[in-house]
């Protein structure tokens, strides 16, 4: 065994994501995150398709951002994702060259996630979406508000969960309107007093 390949994979979790954790007190990081999606994936088992391999799905997720080691973290609502993904390639390439089987099949893994042609590589984007949107719900918008991200900024991200779990997609839509009505009721209020100018 390689361990040189452990202390390289320890390094995830000094890769710290936007999201903070429910309570609030903390950023997540990205070791955190693939644990928490892989164990998602278990607890979303009943939405999913028969055939799918979630054992597969699992190996995935646990895999899906080791390229951040080499890359870092990057907001989803970033602008600009085209440095990150050449920076993701050339790490894991360098990773699958430096760490033998582990490395190869990390790659393949990776790869799998990024190209969606999977019914398990999309089930694990689905997680993917789902986590940080829970995690914003559960902070009060709190990585929203500080990235100043738009309603149709959020429906963009997780259009993609529509065509595979149209339950969970219909009910993230329910609660964006709901917070969506909630701020136009408290805006609306506030000008009402004179709190805010009505322009």
């Amino acid at each position: 065994m390689n361990f040189k390949t452990l202390l390289e994979l320890d390094k995830l979790k000094s890769i710290y994501r936007r999201a903070y954790i429910s309570d609030g007190s903390r950023n997540e990081n990205s070791a955190e995150h693939s644990w928490h999606l892989a164990l998602a994936l278990l607890a979303l088992e009943e939405y999913m398709p028969e055939n799918l391999n979630v054992d597969h799905a699992i190996r995935i997720a646990l895999v899906h951002d080791i390229c951040e080691i080499g890359a870092g973290d990057i907001s989803v609502y970033d602008p600009d994702r085209s440095k990150q993904t050449a920076d993701e390639t050339a790490y894991i390439s360098e990773f699958s060259e430096k760490h033998g089987s582990l490395g190869h099949e990390v790659a393949t893994l990776w790869r799998e996630y990024e190209d969606q042609q999977t019914q398990e590589s999309r089930w694990v984007k689905v997680a993917d979406r789902l986590l940080p949107f829970l995690l914003n719900l559960a902070s009060k918008g709190r990585t929203w508000k500080e990235q100043g991200v738009r309603r149709s900024q959020v429906l963009e991200v997780i259009k993609n969960i529509q065509a595979d779990c149209p339950a969970i997609y219909e009910w993230m839509v329910g609660e964006i309107a709901a917070i969506y009505e909630w701020m136009v009721g408290e805006i609306a209020k506030a000008v009402q007093l004179g709190w805010l100018k009505d322009a």
